[in-house]
Order: structure tokens, then sequence, then C-alpha cells
């Protein structure tokens, strides 16, 4: 319970109150507290733009007016939440100072880069979240963090270098980078290229940093889950606090129209790499109902596409960077390697069902690109074809996702088709059982009249359990 200041009464009267007093918890005022803290009775740590509870909550968090511009007070330095400082009392303390070297050297499986991830061993996912919505340890809600920060809706009026100080880096951040280079989270021809290209923009561009590092936490959080899963959920919100933060930052930095062509790379490192992130989250965290997942997966949707949209104009500037060798990877798997037909029956279905013609459009190519990842998967060395299930989400269109938060049948199929794809990608800690998740999940919601049509999905599953 917050503090309150409580009267200096007198009588019988009294004395209850005064007992009540004393069982609260005294602590400092914060007057320039958000609303929602103030609404909660509980301590604000204000930071701006939004406190650490509310981040933590995934609450919408605004502050009250100022009475005038001469009376407003200092803004805080940090955007999000200091990390020169410890987390707020009502989080667990960071493991950063005590984390062991057991931990620090638990070898994982592995996690995607933006599309190039090495596969290593196993891993189970934890509980679904509740119905209500994700636990207090999940990443903040895409969808609001996307809708506030519309780059339409709140334009810079001063410079990057202006608006917000430089992200400040820390023992627990070096803890994260090594755990990043060490576990190798990436390809191991390909991780030195990822964090030097991060580490070359820190200063210009910091949100792809910040964005290396919330993975690098969230996958520490899932190697401590079954050894300390106290210290697994503060790492877990470690990795919100430097997603918010890299969020912040790139949503200020693409208003920044004079510097906007130079910074393709990392703008495009970071949406990959949150992309990704929220692949892992959706599929992960988001399994309570059917209908829980579904929402979820149409939201992810809307990031991929930023992604490719944030990707597609500088795509020149991209070929000639470091980064080159994965799109001409994906491209020339694509284009030049052997075509198969998983797909063709799903297709055929669509092609010959009752939907209107434009959801048979819709459905149709998003059958057909799935067909093109699981040619990408076939054509690509083992050791990065990962990028297959990655790349799908990405390409998905808006006439797509109507008939999937409809729950069309025949949209529901691709993604139980999906889900093939993403079994045969399960050596990578990013997807695991998921793929098996997503079929039965699908299945048991159309019921046996598609059957038929589930068939194959289902044979895949019990063929392929190795």
């Amino acid at each position: 319970m917050p503090p309150r200041t409580s009267g200096s009464g007198s009588g019988s009267g009294s004395r209850s109150g005064a007992a009540t007093a004393k069982l609260r918890r005294a602590h400092r005022k914060s007057r320039n507290g958000c609303l929602e803290c103030k609404r909660r009775h509980i301590k604000c740590d204000e930071n701006r733009p939004a406190c650490s509870n509310c981040v933590i909550s995934e609450r919408t968090c605004s502050f009250p007016a100022q009475p005038t511009p001469a009376a407003a007070p200092t803004p805080p330095e940090q955007p999000v939440s200091s990390f020169n400082e410890p987390l707020s009392t009502s989080q667990v303390e960071s493991p950063a100072d005590s984390i062991s070297s057991t931990a620090a050297s638990h070898r994982p499986s592995s996690i995607p880069p933006p599309s190039y991830i090495a596969p290593n061993s196993n891993s189970g996912f934890s509980s679904n979240v509740d119905d209500g919505g994700a636990h207090s340890t999940s990443l903040p809600s895409f969808t609001e963090s996307f809708a506030a920060a519309d780059l339409s809706e709140s334009p810079l009026s001063t410079p990057l270098s202006d608006a917000l100080p430089t992200p400040t880096f820390t023992n627990k951040h070096l803890i994260l980078l090594h755990h990043f280079r060490k576990s190798l989270l990436f390809d191991v021809d390909n991780v030195d290229v990822i964090i030097d290209l991060a580490l070359d923009w820190s200063s210009e561009a910091p949100y792809a940093l910040d964005q290396l590092l919330a993975i690098s936490a969230d996958h520490l959080a899932m190697t401590l889950v079954e050894t300390s899963a106290e210290n697994a959920a503060s790492w877990r919100r470690v990795a919100t606090e430097l997603q918010t933060r890299a969020l912040t930052h790139f949503n200020r930095d693409s208003h920044d129209t004079a510097n906007y062509e130079s910074r393709f790379v990392p703008r495009f490192l970071f949406s990959s790499l949150l992309s990704l992130h929220m692949l892992y989250d959706t599929l992960t965290q988001y399994r309570a109902t059917f209908h829980v997942f579904i929402e979820r997966f149409c939201d992810s949707v809307c990031l991929h596409r930023g992604v490719k949209s944030s990707s597609s104009p500088g795509y020149q500037t991209l070929i000639r960077s470091p980064l080159a060798p994965f799109f001409l990877g994906v491209k020339n798997a694509a284009e030049l390697g052997d075509k198969g037909d998983e797909c063709a029956p799903l297709i055929s279905l669509i092609e010959n069902s009752d939907l209107s013609p434009s959801a048979v459009d819709a459905c149709s190519t998003a059958a057909h690109t799935l067909q093109w990842a699981f040619d990408i998967h076939r054509n690509l060395p083992k050791s990065i074809n990962v990028q297959a299930a990655t790349a799908f989400p990405v390409v998905l269109s808006d006439s797509y996702v109507e008939p999937v938060r409809k729950h069309r049948p025949e949209a529901l199929l691709v993604l139980a088709y999906y889900g093939v794809l993403l079994h045969r990608c399960r050596h990578v800690w990013l997807f695991g059982d998921s793929g098996a998740f997503l079929i039965h999940l699908i299945a048991d919601h159309l019921g046996s009249y598609w059957k038929d049509a589930l068939r194959w999905p289902l044979e895949e599953l019990e063929r392929d359990q190795g």
C-alpha cells in the first residue's frame, strides 16, 4: 500500500485509524508521478515517457499536464528506466552483479537473428498466459507501443540528440553482450557481423544494440527458468526495459529526415531483431486459448509488415552492407533451388472454396507464399534454413489477416500448414514445440469436418518426431 499522511486524531475512534496507518509502508511522495500510479496508489519513479511500473504491468502511462512551462520540472534523463539505478521495489532485484558462472556459461539452444540462426538444443516453453492478458514478466504490448508512437502522430520538434539522451550501458549489458556471443545465439559465422554492426551504430542508433541485448536477456531468462525462477523473471523484465527503450529511440529516430537514408542498416537490424522477438513471444507466451493466440498473431503480422516497409526503400544500401549475404542467400534459395509441392492440396482447396473472390485471392496468395518458404527451407543449409520460418510472417498481407481474424477455416488451414514448417525448425529455441502446438490448436478448433484437409499436417507430426 502507498504511504498516506494520517491525521493526529484523538479518542477511541482514532486508535483503529492509527493502527491501520502503521501497516502502510512509508515512502517519499512522488508529486510528479504518472496518473496510473496515482490511481493505483503506488510510488512512481517518474521515468518518461513510461515509468517502470507501467512498463512492467503493460499499462498506459501518462503524466498530468504542468500548470505553466515555467513550473515544469526538469525531465528525467532516462526515457524509460535508468540502468544506472536498481529496479523499482516492485521488481525482483537484478541478478546482474551476482549471476553465477554456471548460469553465464549455460549452453542454450539457439536464437534467431534477422534471418540467420544456429541450431543447437531443444527447450520447453513456459505455461500459457491467462486469457485476460500477459503475465507481469511478458514483453511490452507491441500493438500499444507502435500505436502510441505512430510516426504520423508524434512529430518531433527538436533533433533526436536534443529530444532523448544517449542510453547508458552498464555491467548488466556487458553480461548480456557476452551471453549473446558466447551462447551462439546466431549462426557462428554471422554472430560477429551482427554484434559489430550493433556496436558500430551504438551512438547514432542505439536501438539496434538495445534490441540485441533484449533478445539476449530473454534467452538468458529462459535458461534460468528451471534453476532460478526469480533471476529468470528479473532478466525477463530487463528484456522488457531494453526493448521499450529501443522502441522509444527508434520511433524518434524515424523522424530524423536528415539522417534517414544513412541509417537504413541499423534500422533494418533493429526491426528484424524486434520482429523475431515478437514471433518468439507470440508462439510461446500466448497459448491460453485459440482466441488469445489468433489475436496476438494478427497483431504480430502488423509488426512484421513494418519490418518489410523499413527495409524496402533502402534495399540497395542493405545489399552493399555486411548484411548482404543474408539477403542473397534467401533470394538464391527461392529462385534457383528445387521447388516443392507441400502446399498444392491447400491451394487447390482454397481456390475451390466458397469464400468471396477477395478472400480466395488473399488466402491463395498466403498459401503460395508459404510454399515459397518451404522451398527456401529445402534449399538452404540446415544451419540457417530457419530463415524460411521467420520470413513467412513478414510477407503476409493485410488482406490475409482479415479472414484469419474472422476465423475462416481456409485461412486457418494456412496456419496449420505453417505449423509443419515451424515443426521442421524445432531445433531452434525460438520455435521448439510451437509447430505441434499450432497444428493441434487449429485442428481442435476446426473439428472433424476439416479432418481431411488437416490430414497432412497431422501426419507430418506423427512421422517426424525426431
